[in-house]
């Protein structure tokens, strides 16, 4: 958590507008699925990917890293689309080519939409996104309740981390047997420490004369003409683009 909220501060876009980039992102999103398939999903995948490296300067290891937490999630459950279970006088697998077809899509859809929302959440610190949600008539409780995550969060990443030392320096992850029990330790231990966090900020709030709002000061960068024009024709480019490439590919076909 520590690093990614580093890199969101220090990455070369933390200065840029935050309302760009949220505009941006959503319309990289926006095209990943309403594009022609797969080619505006498989654009939008290169082009999210190409200005985390090349523009915003975030490292490509950490950048990877965080996609590939959700493509284990992608990777366990698009196979179901295209896979199953039949009786011809026994249980058989059987294999779907238009199930197949359509579990392509879907991940390579889903990969794009996610990598562009990484470079939004990789690129703005969580702050500034909170702050422009109030700014543009979001809710009270959604903003306190995100801010309050955003807190714990933290909190919960570093009970987590001195845990996880703390039994390894026990060895307590020597071994299979021994590495599931450590792990089951922590995680239950976690949810006490948990709860017990959340009740101290609890009380410190209601010491402090908490009255329902959490007003959040932060100022927002400008998105100067030049970032609003990229956000705005990149979407609009990739969308044209997947078109042609789908009628030369129809072409072809």
């Amino acid at each position: 958590m520590h690093v990614l909220d580093q890199i969101a501060h220090e990455n070369a876009w933390s200065r840029r507008g935050t309302g760009g980039k949220v505009f941006l992102t959503f319309g990289l999103m926006g095209t990943a699925l309403g594009g022609s398939p797969p080619f505006a999903a498989i654009l939008v995948l290169v082009a999210t990917l190409l200005l985390a490296r090349l523009s915003a300067l975030v490292p490509m290891r950490i950048f990877l890293g965080v996609l590939a937490v959700p493509l284990g999630f992608l990777a366990t459950g698009l196979p179901v689309l295209a896979l199953s279970v039949g009786w011809q006088g026994g249980p058989v697998l059987l294999w779907s080519a238009a199930g197949a077809t359509d579990a392509m899509l879907l991940g390579v859809r889903s990969l794009a939409t996610l990598s562009a929302m990484l470079l939004l959440s990789m690129t703005t610190p969580p702050m500034r996104l909170i702050s422009l949600g109030q700014r543009v008539g979001l809710s009270p409780v959604f903003v306190d309740l995100a801010m309050l995550t955003y807190r714990l969060l933290f909190v919960l990443s570093d009970v987590a981390l001195s845990g996880f030392r703390s039994q390894s320096f026990r060895l307590g992850y020597q071994g299979w047997r021994t590495s599931l029990r450590s792990l089951s330790l922590l995680v239950a231990g976690l949810l006490g420490r948990t709860m017990h966090q959340a009740q101290r900020l609890e009380t410190g709030l209601a010491a402090r004369g908490h009255t329902g709002a959490l007003p959040v000061l932060t100022s927002l960068p400008k998105t100067r003409p030049l970032e609003w024009i990229g956000a705005v024709t990149l979407p609009g480019g990739i969308f044209w683009a997947s078109r042609d490439l789908a009628a030369i590919w129809t072409g072809h076909g």
